[in-house]
């Protein structure tokens, strides 16, 4: 399970809402006197990890709809007898498949057994950022600019596929007389 970024040193407040009833209490994190790293660069920290924690969190809401979508085109392929439907479909699944496998492993949940994908690169940068008291070393924001804009590319093909082969699909469904799918909505609830 992905843990969310450690907060810098300072004042903050939780909310607890339950049934209609609020509660808050207010708190202070104290900056642990061993850590002689300023409040700044511990600031900085959090921030550089919590772009790094939401790019890894889009890329996996990205994944969830891609399997979505594809699990409804896959379902119509098996029922329906239409061979355009079904040749769109295969088109299309080979397309949703070619970006899940560059944004995630599917092959083993097993790192030695297949080489790691984007999301699992993505995901090691941030304990290694965390390991320390100190802003992101030079390194890591290299490696996470390089990643993120190899993360985005593939994104931007799934908005494409969405935006355009979708609906496309879901055309070729309505003349064929079958049922389109539907893309879920990819906002994260709040």
């Amino acid at each position: 399970m992905l843990a969310g970024p450690r907060v810098p040193p300072g004042a903050y407040q939780v909310r607890l809402t339950v049934d209609g009833h609020s509660w808050t209490q207010r708190f202070e994190i104290a900056t642990d006197p061993r850590v002689r790293t300023s409040v700044e660069d511990l600031g900085r920290q959090f921030e550089w990890v919590a772009t790094v924690h939401a790019k890894l969190c889009e890329t996996h809401q990205a994944v969830l709809t891609l399997r979505d979508v594809r699990g409804q085109v896959e379902g119509w392929a098996r029922r329906v007898e239409v061979q355009a439907v079904k040749d769109a479909a295969r088109s299309l699944t080979e397309r949703l498949t070619a970006i899940e496998s560059a944004l995630v492993q599917v092959k083993s949940e097993d790192p030695r057994m297949f080489p790691s994908k984007l999301n699992s690169r993505l995901a090691t940068l941030l304990p290694l950022a965390e390991y320390s008291d100190a802003p992101p070393t030079a390194a890591l924001v290299a490696t996470y600019e390089s990643l993120a804009t190899r993360i985005d590319a593939e994104l931007a093909q799934l908005e494409r596929c969405l935006a355009q082969d979708v609906p496309a699909f879901n055309a070729l469904c309505r003349t064929s007389n079958v049922e389109a799918i539907a893309v879920p909505d990819r906002r994260r609830p709040t």
